[in-house]
């Protein structure tokens, strides 16, 4: 760690213990999930009170970089919160890329399934049709990002091995020869993590989420997909550029 300056006129002393710590995580040194010194061994490091090391963690925490369970610690935050700007259809895989990121998939699995009503009428199926449901929880730098529901209509004809869903979505559908969608229609609306968004996304139940609902259409005008998408409110915004 480095020192401190304790002369006359410095910058006080928690800001500079927050401002080294802040910059370890930036660097990727501590990493997100990982968990910090704890303010026993901070007052050690730096030969600081305990009230001083404290206030560094609480700096750190009001930025949003690191959070703070009781019994458990201070772990560092997912940094630098993935903004995506909606203009044009973009895969998860190219965004991620795009921002140096490195996309990953931790857990897919698509099975053929009973279409709701909600489902159907997208669909234009009847209720209790067969449609593919593919879940999926994608991640950028190892860290979750989004937990995907995504449906796909019975005369897709889609392979049913988990493992083929690890990449991009759409490079797949090129090599099944199903044209990517040319034409979307999306709803955002906000939510506190359920138990099973919880778990797929290593957040809390009560979390914020942010919901993005996509129906996709391909170039004849008919559904491609359906897609529930479920971002944690702490690491992923979008933002909207009009004329």
């Amino acid at each position: 760690m480095e020192k401190l300056d304790f002369g006359k006129g410095a910058v006080p002393l928690y800001i500079q213990i927050k401002k080294i710590i802040k910059d370890k995580i930036l660097s990727k040194e501590y990493a997100p999930g990982d968990s910090l010194p704890s303010e026993a061994q901070l007052q050690e490091i730096f030969h600081v009170s305990r009230i001083t090391a404290r206030q560094a963690i609480a700096q750190l925490e009001s930025e949003g970089l690191v959070e703070r369970a009781r019994g458990k610690g201070t772990r560092v935050l997912f940094q630098n919160k993935i903004e995506e700007q909606l203009a044009g259809i973009k895969s998860f895989t190219n965004e991620m890329l795009e921002r140096g990121i490195q996309p990953g998939t931790r857990w897919a699995h698509i099975e053929l399934v009973k279409a709701e009503r909600h489902v159907a009428d997208i669909f234009g199926c009847k209720k209790g049709d067969l449609v593919y449901r593919l879940d999926r929880v994608r991640t950028g730098d190892d860290v979750p990002i989004v937990y995907f529901v995504s449906y796909f209509s019975r005369d897709r004809n889609l392979p049913l091995e988990d493992e083929k869903y690890t990449g991009s979505m759409y490079a797949l559908l090129d090599e099944l020869n199903i044209r990517k969608p040319v034409k979307t229609r999306e709803n955002f609306k906000a939510i506190t993590a359920r138990k099973e968004e919880a778990e797929k996304l290593d957040i809390k139940k009560g979390d914020p989420l942010l919901i993005r609902e996509r129906v996709s259409y391909d170039h004849e005008g008919n559904v491609l997909e359906y897609t529930i998408s479920y971002y944690p409110g702490e690491r992923y915004s979008y933002s909207i550029e009009l004329g």
